[in-house]
């Protein structure tokens, strides 16, 4: 099927990048209609506090590690990430509870955190109770605005493609719902009753917003149209119900009911009815956040990635203009919701030893527990590529993420997908360290066929360091051909390439090198991780558009078929995206 295409190359200002990002029309709750998920909450037994997941009919509890006191968790659009505050901060981990990390430092409190409809900013209560204003950052955790303003105390963030509703102490002394735009502006008042609101809760379809009101021991929950008009109370007073969350689907919510000073977490339907506990009597629970399940897998790439730390270029992380952009690089991974961060070789230069990796683990490495890597030729400089696998599987250790030592290739599914890691530096002169051979019959060529026979998926995705093409340093590079034979006889789909310090993507192609669109392979070439950039050499024939900025690729991978799309570093704005059926 002839790919959908769109390439642009624009240049924007800072802040219209951030309006754009605010400003994304996305559905209300998540940037897709999702099945309902597990329920996420805090549970406090004493002193310990701690984020709990379970699902909807109250089975399978789970206490996430945090080491971090924690409240209000939410997930993120996608399902993939929670954010959560704790100790005056808001915090990001993965729903596994991996790759925590505070994003924002501290300075002021900040508490409350709500996220974009698209995952990319974080909502919150910003300042001390009593003076708190709602606040953006991005989730990286850079780029903090300040949103509302005034002599208010602004707190209770809920994040839609129609606006953020927030809860407003007023100058009477009542706390009432106001809406306003991501990026501030007027606020909207929603409520005028005597009674205070608390957290707002936007409905997956942006129509109405669910709260509670009233004061502690007696509050109720209740929706009200979110462009305004009348509420409709869904509790009696007896409930003390708090702190709504709609289901994905929107049929159903969670809230929390307190009896015996005690809240627990339940389960009601979006119109109100029977409410059925799910958190046990035993620990003060709430409030909920509930998980959109469902997400195609999103996964991201790159290679060519960490300077050398005793590089001048290097400059103590902060890079130079042109050079050592693997932190801009890395925080494009942060604000996404992945699968997998596949790492196309050459994570770490110069030669990848033991002691090197600190750029790479201080970037890139924040999403260790994701990162899916393939050696490259500087990898190799250390013979035998032995700090690349002691960093990646552990010293000493004989297998793990990067495979088996010494052999670099392996296999694993992201959704429906087959995924397989190789291992190109029989591209490089074979007496290079303790290279792999890629001919016909060679060990890796023979697990190759056989993986691919035991994995006849309908879609199948390779990455190597080394391109087979590209327009730049590597020419044609033939040493990979028995691999794109192979890969193309089972039907692939997709090659991922870095070495080529540029992003190029070329036709898909047969084992030849002709265009066929039909049988054959794409191949991205994504160099672009932050070492350094290289202009073309000569065009490959079936180039169809190459850029040089830094950035990654970003592709979602649907049951049948794939997107792509380019993401540039901050203040670039080169984009080039798509998609395509698989075979």
């Amino acid at each position: 099927m002839p790919p959908a295409v769109h390439v642009r190359r624009c240049a924007r200002a800072l802040a219209g990048a951030l309006a754009l990002l605010l400003g994304a029309a996305t559905p209300a709750h998540g940037a897709f209609s999702g099945r309902d998920g597990k329920l996420t909450y805090t549970a406090a037994n004493g002193r310990d506090r701690a984020v709990t997941l379970r699902n909807p009919d109250g089975s399978a509890p789970r206490r996430l590690r945090t080491g971090v006191p924690a409240s209000t968790p939410v997930f993120s659009p996608a399902g993939r990430r929670i954010a959560f505050s704790g100790q005056g901060r808001i915090w990001v981990m993965y729903a596994d509870g991996s790759a925590l990390r505070a994003v924002t430092d501290g300075l002021q409190p900040a508490s409350e955190p709500a996220w974009s409809p698209d995952g990319t900013a974080l909502a919150f209560a910003q300042g001390a109770p009593g003076a708190r204003h709602i606040a953006v950052v991005r989730a990286d955790g850079s780029g903090v605005t300040t949103i509302t303003a005034g002599s208010g105390d602004d707190r209770s963030p809920a994040w839609s493609a129609r606006g953020i509703a927030f809860v407003r102490r007023t100058r009477h002394g009542g706390d009432e719902l106001y809406v306003t735009g991501p990026l501030g502006g007027r606020a909207r008042r929603l409520t005028r009753t005597p009674a205070d609101e608390e957290s707002p809760a936007w409905s997956p379809d942006g129509r109405r917003i669910a709260f509670s009101s009233g004061r502690p021991g007696s509050r109720t929950v209740g929706v009200i149209p979110s462009a305004g008009g009348r509420a409709r109370t869904l509790t009696a007073p007896a409930d003390d119900a708090a702190a709504p969350a709609w289901a994905p689907d929107g049929r159903r919510m969670a809230l929390t009911l307190r009896a015996h000073g005690r809240r627990r977490v339940a389960i009601m339907p979006a119109r109100g009815g029977d409410r059925r506990a799910i958190s046990p009597r035993s620990v003060d629970a709430g409030p909920p956040d509930w998980q959109p399940a469902g997400a195609e897998p999103v996964i991201a790439a790159a290679g060519d990635i960490a300077c050398d730390p005793t590089s001048p270029d290097f400059n103590g992380g902060l890079g130079t203009p042109s050079l050592c952009h693997q932190r801009q690089t890395s925080d494009i991974l942060m604000t996404m919701d992945l699968s997998a961060v596949l790492v196309l070789g050459d994570a770490q230069y110069s030669d990848g030893r033991a002691g090197a990796w600190s750029a790479f683990d201080s970037t890139w490495g924040r999403l260790k527990p994701l990162l899916r890597p393939v050696p490259g030729n500087h990898e190799y400089r250390d013979p035998g590529a032995s700090g690349y696998y002691d960093y990646f599987d552990g010293a000493g250790a004989a297998n793990g993420p990067a495979g088996a030592r010494g052999q670099g290739y392996y296999s694993f599914d992201v959704g429906t997908w087959h995924v397989v890691a190789l291992n190109s530096e029989c591209s490089d002169p074979p007496a290079r360290n303790g290279g792999v051979d890629c001919s016909a019959g060679s060990p890796q060529e023979r697990w190759l066929r056989v993986d691919l026979a035991a994995h006849p998926a309908t879609c199948t995705l390779a990455f190597w360091h080394h391109p087979l093409w590209s327009s730049g340093i590597s020419g044609e590079n033939g040493a990979m051909y028995p691999i794109w034979e192979d890969l193309y006889n089972a039907g692939a789909d997709v090659v991922l390439n870095g070495h080529d310090h540029a992003y190029e993507r070329l036709a898909p192609q047969d084992p030849g090198g002709t265009r066929d669109p039909v049988r054959g392979i794409r191949e991205f070439v994504v160099g672009t991780g932050g070492r350094s950039l290289q202009r073309a050499v000569a065009p490959a024939p079936n180039s169809e558009v190459r850029h040089g900025s830094y950035g990654v690729l970003q592709l979602k991978l649907g049951k049948g078929g794939y997107r792509w799309a380019f993401v540039s570093e901050a203040g670039v704005g080169f984009t080039d995206s798509g998609a395509n059926a698989c075979h």
